[in-house]
């Protein structure tokens, strides 16, 4: 009889789960984790590596929803390989758009038709050595195709999109250059608008 209750009432707990849930909701959050960027942006006299970690409010606290998502942008030193640093950082508070969002004509062929994700929400970037709180309205698009995932960091008012990658080895892969650092740039990676 005690095994009938703990099977109904576990039963009865997942449909309650999947009637709370947007039909919509991805239950693996894609874009949680960590993700790399070489910055090949030449007002530096180096690139960088380039850091995002993103998670997704879990809807714990009172009065938040699952919905929500967090972001932190840093940039981690790499000497051996004669790279630039900086202490810019960001943090990055947004929303699932993923139903409502509209692919820019602009992006790449290919990223599109592979859209898994996008978050909307602001970034605001911060260097206490130079500049005062910066805020920019970005959408994290995540793409997926055979397996391979990218995300496309969106700078919506000024636009332009940068590809960033699950690890510093597929963003090395994806922009080559010679290691250590030489004075040689790679292709600048960024899509524009115009």
């Amino acid at each position: 009889m005690l095994r009938k209750a703990l099977l109904l009432v576990a039963i009865g707990s997942v449909l309650a789960l999947m009637v709370a849930l947007p039909s919509s909701a991805d239950l693996s959050a894609p874009l949680s984790g960590e993700w790399n960027r070489l910055s090949a942006d030449r007002s530096h006299p180096a690139p960088e590596h380039e850091l995002l970690r993103c998670v997704q409010n879990n809807g714990a606290q009172a009065g938040t929803s699952s919905n929500r998502w967090f972001c932190h942008y840093s940039k981690l030193p790499e000497p051996t390989l004669n790279f630039f640093w900086n202490d810019n950082q960001g943090f990055f508070s947004g929303i699932d758009i993923t139903g409502s969002w509209t692919c820019p004509a602009w992006f790449p062929t290919g990223v599109c038709p592979n859209v898994v994700q996008v978050v909307e929400g602001t970034m605001t970037f911060f260097q206490p050595s130079l500049h005062p709180p910066f805020p920019v309205l970005e959408d994290l698009v995540l793409t997926q195709a055979g397996g391979h995932q990218v995300l496309y960091v969106e700078w919506v008012k000024f636009g332009f999109a940068c590809p960033w990658y699950g690890t510093f080895m597929e963003a090395l892969a994806a922009n080559p250059l010679p290691l250590p650092f030489n004075g040689t740039f790679p292709p600048q990676d960024c899509v524009f608008a115009h």
